[in-house]
């Protein structure tokens, strides 16, 4: 039996949860569950753009894995940190948006890659925030944006790593040196 084929004979709510999205989610993207081109056993959002893989992690008897995201677009963007946690590493749930842009602070612009650690017992999250800076403080200039990158980070508030309190400043402010 072809693999599609197996996976069409699977319950709908097998199907779901193998290519990461619960039945709420595939009422309101009618078709997508179905996509012949969509990937079948790989991690992807709920909707619209997803990048690298940040910070996953073995928490508490649950695989925790972290990814940048778009939530509003299926482009590059402003970016967010999906989560989503397994137990088989097969089937993911979808949690709440774990960090987002700061309105004003380090990270007004994104929230860049990272890493998870647990630290002293605490889950940590340690990433790159950016924001629009002036000329001389530019550390990325990409795609016609420039842009300041700070580490941040963020520990967890929870045993479900649903809620992070960021740090208010930047573990590394600015680049060692003088940057060119």
């Amino acid at each position: 039996m072809k693999r599609r084929n197996f996976l069409v004979a699977l319950s709908g709510t097998t199907t779901l949860a193998l290519i990461g999205m619960d039945a709420a989610q595939a009422q309101s993207q009618p078709g997508l569950a179905q996509d012949p081109l969509r990937p079948q056993y790989h991690l992807m959002p709920p909707g619209n753009w997803m990048n690298d893989p940040n910070g996953p992690i073995w928490w508490k008897g649950k695989y925790h894995v972290f990814y940048q995201e778009n939530p509003y677009a299926a482009n590059w963007g402003q970016m967010h940190w999906g989560h989503a946690v397994s137990t088989d590493m097969v089937h993911w749930r979808h949690l709440p948006i774990a960090l987002s842009p700061t309105p004003g602070g380090p990270d007004s612009d994104g929230c860049f890659s990272g890493s998870a650690v647990v630290n002293a017992g605490v889950p940590t999250i340690i990433y790159t925030g950016v924001q629009k800076a002036p000329h001389d403080q530019v550390t990325l200039r990409d795609a016609g944006w420039s842009l300041r990158e700070t580490q941040l980070l963020a520990t967890a508030q929870d045993e479900n790593l649903i809620h992070w309190k960021k740090r208010s400043t930047p573990v590394v402010a600015a680049p060692p040196g003088q940057y060119p």
